[in-house]
């Protein structure tokens, strides 16, 4: 059986998995981490964390690993900033679990990954084109053109929550403005909840959607709002590329067709029908899983082409 280990990294949580060629995690890890780990620190925590899935699947093929930023696919080298990990612009990762387990390891964006994985094993098998949207503090994701993921040059992935659709908002002008990270994140939600009922208790997505489903009129506004705003994000990428659907990740895509259908309802407002038509919007089919299944399949997919489908 072929077989990958996926990692992918967050601010506070390193998710792992075993993963076969089918992308089913065979056997799942977790290592806590924080803003101000030490690299080393960090890769003796996942090396160990990794060392114990090989331990019940000794046989893996190759190791792909997701970061929250933006790493050079030839070094494993992150460019610029990793706000989430800043450790991480010590070292390559890539080169290190290489080494240490024998087999050959990829590094790649977050968003990268997570799309990867939803292309091949989930949500975006039916689509030759499609955007998926990671909606949590901030809005990433990717692009897939032609059963292709897109990067850019280094590895430098779409930066889709820059997409500038307010531009006269001088409140949230930084650092481009009116960009939809601003007007539609998951941050951005419960910063306008918080904004029209001062006095909630509501500190994240979940609570504001939960309170919209019971009827919150507040709530709903809000969510209608955010609803908006990916209606018209999604309209615009739609009109360049004709998309045929857009994939919704991160901690909004568990509202489920609560939010999804809304977001359906306002594309067709930013989309030219004829000849085109609005893209399905559908969430994400693994979850908390994507990254680490995507990660995997890209590794596999690079190293083990027999594995593929």
């Amino acid at each position: 059986m072929v077989t990958a280990i996926g990692i992918d990294i967050g601010g506070s949580l390193v998710k792992l998995g075993a993963v076969d060629g089918s992308g089913k995690v065979l056997a799942r890890g977790t290592v806590p981490v924080h803003r101000d780990i030490e690299f080393p620190d960090f890769v003796h925590l996942v090396t160990k964390a990794t060392e114990e899935l090989t331990r019940q699947y000794p046989d893996i093929t190759a190791i792909g690993i997701g970061v929250p930023g933006t790493p050079n696919p030839q070094t494993g080298m992150l460019n610029g900033r990793c706000p989430a990990i800043p450790a991480l612009l010590k070292g390559s990762l890539s080169k290190l679990f290489g080494i240490r387990f024998g087999v050959p390891a990829i590094v790649r964006n977050d968003a990268v990954c997570a799309t990867h994985g939803e292309m091949r094993h989930g949500a975006g098998r039916p689509f030759s084109r499609f955007a998926l949207l990671t909606l949590g503090t901030g809005i990433g994701g990717a692009m897939v053109i032609d059963r292709k993921v897109i990067d850019g040059p280094d590895g430098l992935p779409p930066q889709l929550g820059c997409i500038s659709l307010d531009p006269a908002r001088t409140d949230i002008a930084d650092p481009v403005p009116g960009m939809v990270e601003n007007l539609a994140s998951a941050r951005a939600l419960v910063n306008r909840y918080r904004q029209l009922q001062p006095d909630t208790d509501a500190t994240n997505a979940e609570a504001v959607c939960d309170l919209a489903k019971e009827g919150d009129p507040i709530a709903l506004q809000v969510v209608d709002e955010v609803a908006r705003w990916l209606g018209q994000m999604i309209g615009i990428m739609s009109n360049m590329l004709n998309i045929e659907a857009a994939i919704i990740g991160g901690g909004l895509a568990l509202a489920g067709p609560f939010f999804t259908d809304r977001i359906a309802r306002n594309v067709r407002d930013f989309v030219l029908l004829k000849p085109g038509r609005p893209p399905v919007i559908v969430a994400v089919e693994h979850g908390n899983d994507a990254g680490v299944i995507g990660a995997a399949a890209l590794a596999l997919d690079m190293f083990a082409p027999t594995a593929k489908e």
